[in-house]
């Protein structure tokens, strides 16, 4: 009899026990799953891929045509280094260049292949040379650290406002930033990413990109991938010259 209501009290109590909530995978959207059904396996992995390419040759002759075309690459990464700019009407050019490369790859998908249009990234960080990209034609805008020491993140919004509305503007999809890193302490070698981050504090760090990413998402209307970066505590680490690494396992475990 005891054995009966010992039996009983104990299912009566768990019954109360909330259900363990395990975290769902995300369901993309049907048109998405749509494209994705009709990618051969080398059209996704080929999705995969961030190139980056010499100059503003778009034709079906050059590198990035072939990349697009035979490749299915998933997007571009424009950069003045590459010289993917012009110094005379940079902006009626830029956009001319992000109209050939989403036509080349619209052109691709007329035959067998899935189409998915290009991500074209830039990293405009603000501050003119080397940080920004585009050096004429756009709102001259100040670095991640000056905009940090005003402590204000509707400042931060405001300036990624401006950022946003104006690369959508251009055709970009993609921006590469903002800088998330924490330089808790400058690196006397010059090596760390010095004026390119919001300052040292985590919280603050944290406040200021947040309010900047929904600037560029509320600029652009929301036609503007962000992906934030760098690697992990760069910021406030010294690269070893010879090796290649950054020593941040003891600031990981702290």
């Amino acid at each position: 009899m005891r054995l009966i209501r010992f039996l009983f009290l104990s299912i009566f109590i768990f019954s109360f026990v909330p259900a363990p909530v395990y975290a769902q995978t995300p369901t993309p959207p049907a048109a998405v799953r749509l494209v994705l059904a009709s990618m051969t396996p080398e059209e996704k992995v080929g999705q995969l891929f961030l190139v980056s390419f010499n100059g503003t040759d778009t034709s079906e002759e050059s590198q990035i045509a072939d990349l697009i075309k035979r490749y299915h690459v998933g997007g571009v990464v424009l950069t003045a280094s590459n010289n993917n700019f012009t110094n005379t009407n940079t902006l009626i050019h830029t956009h001319e260049l992000i109209n050939n490369l989403q036509q080349l790859e619209w052109n691709s998908s007329l035959g067998p292949s899935a189409y998915a249009p290009l991500f074209v990234g830039i990293a405009q960080e603000g501050d003119g040379y080397p940080t920004d990209q585009i050096l004429n034609g756009v709102t001259s805008l100040p670095s991640e650290m000056a905009i940090g020491a005003t402590w204000k993140p509707t400042y931060a919004q405001q300036v990624a406002e401006v950022r946003g509305r104006e690369l959508a503007a251009l055709g970009f999809n993609l921006y590469i930033g903002p800088s998330l890193d924490v330089l808790e302490s400058p690196v006397a070698s010059g090596t760390d990413l010095g004026t390119r981050v919001f300052g040292g504090d985590p919280f603050w760090v944290g406040e200021m990109g947040r309010a900047y990413v929904r600037g560029l998402h509320e600029g652009s209307d929301n036609r503007i991938l962000v992906i934030a970066k760098h690697f992990p505590v760069l910021a406030g680490q010294t690269v070893c010259p010879k090796l290649k690494f950054l020593p941040f396992a003891n600031r990981l475990s702290n």
